[in-house]
């Protein structure tokens, strides 16, 4: 039976998946992502915020667009940063609900011993 299972997808969007999901594994760009959700954001907007260095951010930023995560729109001398598509977020959102009840699970587990 499992000879006749076929993919979905195809291998390029396996490994952008995969590409996308290393982002994923700074708290910093999470949170970063989940500001951007919440509507566009200059480097100084979102530096104040996550209260990271400019340089810093900007890292980030470079990171999440050059896998096109987050779109850019130049406005005068200002650069504006958002999510490219909200359905990131809420897939981010559904992970973390995920999370959530992971970690409710082993909290009850400890609490049982």
């Amino acid at each position: 039976m499992d000879s006749e299972f076929r993919f979905d997808v195809s291998d390029d969007v396996y490994a952008l998946h995969a590409e996308v999901c290393k982002l994923f594994t700074s708290p910093v760009r999470l949170k970063m992502l989940e500001a951007l959700g919440k509507g566009e954001r200059t480097v100084e907007e979102l530096s104040r915020l996550m209260r990271i260095s400019q340089p810093n951010t900007s890292q980030h930023l470079s990171l999440l667009r050059k896998t096109g995560v987050v779109s850019a729109r130049k406005e005068g001398s200002n650069v504006y940063y958002s999510l490219r598509d909200p359905r990131l977020l809420d897939a981010l959102k559904n992970m973390k609900a995920v999370l959530f009840d992971i970690l409710n699970e082993r909290q009850n587990a400890v609490i049982k011993k």
